[in-house]
């Protein structure tokens, strides 16, 4: 008897690069004939053929998972992460390697996955459990289960195509959570419900584990994945980086190679704006003594250094400076302005920096990213999402004591006194 449920033996998935509509006719010619010529001249330089069209979204992943794993999935976007749920989930086939699976695989990849948009929730929920092998019989007994879980009653005779993106999710976790799954694949489609469900779905997560279930587990947010999973891996360009182990050496991992990579994320999250008339070419961060950080401090000292280029000194005038400070799951926990601060910089060279300093982090331990924002005249003229991908550590200041999840995200000092009467 296998003790595995869950088996992936280098699995690799791989795309071809091929035009697009927009191209123009003599491009889709050019790139046709050159099709018909590489097909021959393939077989003469196999190698030089494969790296001219040929993109590999997942390559040579293997790794096991046992009953009652739950296994978080971590990498940044494009690591390949959705790309090995859907080969586990028999949505795609892969190029090579194989995926061997004992029982019932539920999917929660993206919103509409496994749905048939023309009919109602009551259809779905039945074909659903049929596509998993389940007899009609056996959907019936869990139906009502499915629906209250789900929230979605009211409109359960209404087709799919009409329901908002949370409704779709909340009865599609429903649906693959309670008809049995032996594996249970869910990607960071959960954040799209409201944050009530999302707490209601991973007690549910962690219900099937109980019961022996193996669960695949994606998400950006570190803080959910080290308190929902056992063990992780860490994706990056398709390959693992990190083999599947304990999940706090995995995010420790994650975090410190995307600090190291932090130049390479500089161009790789830059989404721009209006023409870019400031260009932000660097980011640091350091203490007080002008060594690098690379994780903050609850209430110590922390130095922001954004340099900039600019076409000509007439650009300068009216800019504007933003440090977002967001959770890794995306929600912003603080908007530093240096127009609020200053009424906007005094900028007066082509090529220069622009300094931050906050004497005492108000923000408590957890996992964050930085993006920078570069505004003119009020408005986005350069933007660098994910500049910094780090932690807060609670340091000393905290006196070692923990501080969980729920506390929320600021730590702000204060003083108590107390009186007694009687």
């Amino acid at each position: 008897m296998s003790n595995y449920i869950l088996r992936a033996e280098k699995l690799s998935k791989r795309y071809r690069i091929v035009p697009t509509s927009g191209q123009s006719w003599r491009r889709h010619q050019r790139v046709l004939v050159d099709d018909i010529a590489q097909s021959i001249a393939r077989f003469r330089n196999k190698d030089a053929y494969e790296k001219r069209v040929a993109f590999w979204a997942l390559q040579d992943v293997s790794f096991e998972a046992g009953p009652g794993d739950i296994v978080g999935l971590i990498g940044r976007n494009g690591a390949g992460k959705s790309t090995l749920l859907k080969l586990l989930g028999r949505i795609t086939e892969p190029t090579s390697g194989k995926a061997v699976i004992y029982g019932r695989v539920g999917s929660l990849l993206e919103v509409g996955t496994g749905f048939h948009s023309e009919l109602t929730g009551r259809e779905n929920i039945f074909i659903s459990g049929a596509i998993i092998g389940m007899s009609r019989a056996e959907v019936k007994r869990k139906f009502d289960e499915i629906v209250d879980f789900s929230g979605v009653e009211k409109f359960l005779d209404t087709p799919v195509k009409r329901y908002s993106s949370g409704m779709e999710v909340r009865l599609a976790f429903s649906v693959a959570a309670h008809l049995h799954p032996q594996v249970l694949l869910v990607d960071e489609v959960l954040s799209v419900g409201d944050v009530a469900f999302q707490q209601k779905s991973l007690k549910k997560i962690r219900e099937v584990s109980e019961y022996g279930g193996t669960i695949l587990f994606v998400s950006h947010n570190m803080n959910t994945v080290a308190s929902l999973c056992d063990r992780a891996l860490v994706l990056e360009r398709g390959k693992i980086a990190f083999p599947l182990g304990p999940v706090a050496e995995a995010i420790d991992y994650y975090l410190v190679e995307s600090i190291q990579n932090q130049q390479g994320q500089l161009e790789e999250g830059r989404q721009g704006g209006l023409p870019q008339n400031i260009k932000i070419t660097g980011f640091t961060l350091h203490d007080n003594s002008g060594a690098a950080l690379e994780t903050l401090t609850t209430g110590q000292s922390v130095n922001f250094q954004i340099r900039y280029q600019a076409e000509n000194l007439s650009t300068l005038k009216n800019a504007n400076a933003v440090i977002l400070i967001k959770t890794i799951k995306g929600d912003v926990i603080a908007n530093i302005n240096s127009e609020l601060a200053l009424g906007g910089l005094n900028l007066t060279s082509q090529n220069g920096q622009i300094n931050c300093k906050i004497d005492k982090l108000p923000l408590a331990p957890g996992n964050i990213t930085i993006s920078l924002i570069m505004e003119q005249n009020g408005q986005v003229v350069d933007r660098i999402n994910e500049v910094f991908i780090g932690s807060i550590d609670s340091g000393g200041h905290l006196d070692g004591r923990k501080y969980g999840d729920t506390a929320g995200w600021l730590f702000i000092e204060s003083e108590w006194s107390t009186e007694q009467q009687g």
